[in-house]
């Protein structure tokens, strides 16, 4: 018994005739007659008699249908699976992301992405950069975005984009007019700042001790969306990262800060294991979204 036979058995069964039998199989008649045959041979019974130059399966041959039908069901789907899995809408994507960049930039692409792939389920989830890292390094997840982001075993780090901190400012602040904001402007100011493990915070205070200028540094959160609820509410003023900043609206005043301080951005995958065709597209996706934000137009 072999495939073909039951191919062109499936298709009498599903045209219930010989002719169409061979056009859906693409072959001629003789020899969709000649696999019938052949399978009738090989079964050892019937599966097809004429009345009235019509064409009827036995008894036999319909039981015979079921099994391979569901057989064949199954191979479809299978066949189905791997189409899906070609075009990259099949597929199961975990990314993990620092909260800076899960404020809005990554939500969308990640929408936009699962709009162009129906199928694919994304796991999204939010820790702070270096769990991040362990997370990649650990095969937790396919993909980490990170910012100012150091090197650590296990992973393969990328620059994503670098753009330039912002300040925020309650709105009504003495400063509101300033198109914007220096490291003397902000003297004595209640400033409301990222815990010291992190590089955003070291780059902050180095330059504010440049200038010498002091402040009052009464608040740390690590989270630039808790930062800004403060500064909104009258705590103090900060200088954010740009990505949460550009979402503010007009719940504080954003400014730029100078001298510029950057901000970096990054994307983390594992070293040692070999990135998916899904996880290299999303990238693709993504990496071509960064360039469209900075060529806006």
């Amino acid at each position: 018994m072999k495939n073909r036979q039951l191919e062109a058995f499936r298709a009498v069964m599903i045209r219930h005739s010989i002719t169409s039998a061979a056009e859906m199989m693409s072959v001629t008649q003789p020899a969709v007659t000649r696999l019938i045959a052949d399978l009738e041979a090989d079964v050892g019974f019937k599966l097809f008699v004429r009345e009235k130059a019509r064409l009827f399966p036995t008894s036999d041959a319909v039981l015979l249908y079921r099994e391979v039908e569901r057989s064949f069901v199954g191979v479809e789907r299978i066949a189905h699976a791997a189409r899906q899995i070609r075009s990259l809408n099949k597929g199961a994507l975990t990314v993990c992301c620092a909260p800076a960049l899960a404020a809005t930039l990554l939500p969308s692409w990640i929408a936009q992405f699962m709009a162009l792939h129906e199928g694919v389920t994304v796991i999204f989830t939010i820790q702070g950069t270096k769990i991040v890292s362990e997370m990649v390094a650990n095969e937790q997840c396919d993909v980490g975005f990170v910012t100012y982001a150091t090197w650590q075993p296990g992973v393969k780090l990328e620059r994503l984009f670098t753009a330039p901190m912002r300040c925020i400012l309650p709105i009504g602040h003495r400063l509101a007019d300033r198109a914007h904001i220096t490291p003397q402007d902000l003297a004595g100011e209640p400033f409301i700042s990222y815990p010291k493990e992190l590089d955003s915070r070291r780059a902050i205070d180095e330059l504010f001790a440049k200038y010498q200028v002091a402040r009052q540094l009464n608040i740390e959160c690590h989270l630039s969306t808790a930062i800004a609820s403060l500064v909104g509410f009258g705590a103090g003023v900060s200088i954010i990262d740009p990505a949460v900043a550009d979402t503010l609206g007009d719940k504080v005043l954003v400014r730029p800060f100078t001298p510029q301080i950057d901000f970096e951005y990054g994307i983390v995958i594992s070293e040692r294991l070999v990135a998916s065709r899904l996880t290299k597209a999303f990238l693709g996706f993504v990496k071509e979204k960064v360039i469209a934000m900075s060529h806006p137009g």
